[in-house]
């Protein structure tokens, strides 16, 4: 299975490398605790525009084939991948239009069936950059919005129908990549962004309630961004429970 993992991400490079002058992110890469196939979503090049490609592999490697996720004239770019408790996958990605789009379709496990593109948030909002986790069963993304004055984390849980409201956790004037960021683990949601060249801004999600926390923040200016990242997750899970 590592080989397995070893090679996909050598696939990944080659892409990366051959997108790198594109500014389009790695590939993003899983694998199916249901099914237990590697599972790869990339932007790939058409020669006139990038489309999402969904790839899944045998854990020996061996490809069991590819698919198309978009054909459209705009740029699909940025796609990450979830797989649900019951294996069924959710791809989201960000479609590059005069008002971006934050998209996403899910894969049904039991038929192989994608359905159709649904959109995150308002079609009013540029939304872009999305990051996906699964609370239970049910799939989360942050994204981020932009309008002339700043930026926004947003967030929503998204169902089939009627799609919920998104939420807006934190508003940021930090000019920088944002690098938000979706974690879910031991039935805790949170989210973490740049929110200055100093701190990490995070929000946790109560699935009680149903709402975002207040924006918390943790520096990083003696360390690093990923350390505070660390120092956030250890709080969000209480250390106590790690051990």
């Amino acid at each position: 299975m590592h080989d397995a993992i070893r090679r996909y991400f050598v696939i990944a490079g080659v892409v990366l490398t051959s997108a790198a002058a594109f500014g389009v992110d790695p590939p993003d890469l899983q694998i199916n605790g249901v099914s237990g196939f590697v599972e790869v979503v990339d932007a790939a090049w058409s020669g006139s525009n990038y489309n999402v490609r969904y790839t899944q592999a045998m854990t020996d490697g061996n490809s069991k084939g590819s698919a198309l996720l978009t054909s459209n004239a705009a740029n699909d770019i940025d796609p990450r991948i979830a797989d649900a408790p019951t294996g069924d996958v959710v791809v989201v990605w960000w479609r590059d239009l005069k008002i971006d789009m934050v998209i996403y379709r899910k894969r049904t496990l039991a038929t192989g069936a994608w359905g159709p593109e649904r959109t995150v948030g308002r079609t009013t909002e540029s939304g872009s950059h999305p990051r996906i986790a699964y609370l239970g069963g049910d799939p989360c993304v942050a994204y981020q919005i932009q309008n002339s004055k700043s930026r926004s984390v947003g967030a929503q849980i998204i169902d089939d129908d009627p799609e919920p409201f998104r939420s807006i956790v934190a508003t940021t004037s930090y000019g920088g990549d944002l690098d938000i960021q979706l974690d879910a683990e031991m039935n805790h949601l949170w989210v973490t962004w740049i929110d200055s060249a100093s701190n990490v801004g995070y929000s946790e999600y109560d699935s009680q309630t149903k709402l975002w926390a207040l924006p918390t923040f943790e520096p990083f200016a003696t360390d690093s961004v990923a350390a505070a990242r660390s120092r956030i997750r250890e709080r969000v899970l209480n250390v106590a429970e790690l051990h």
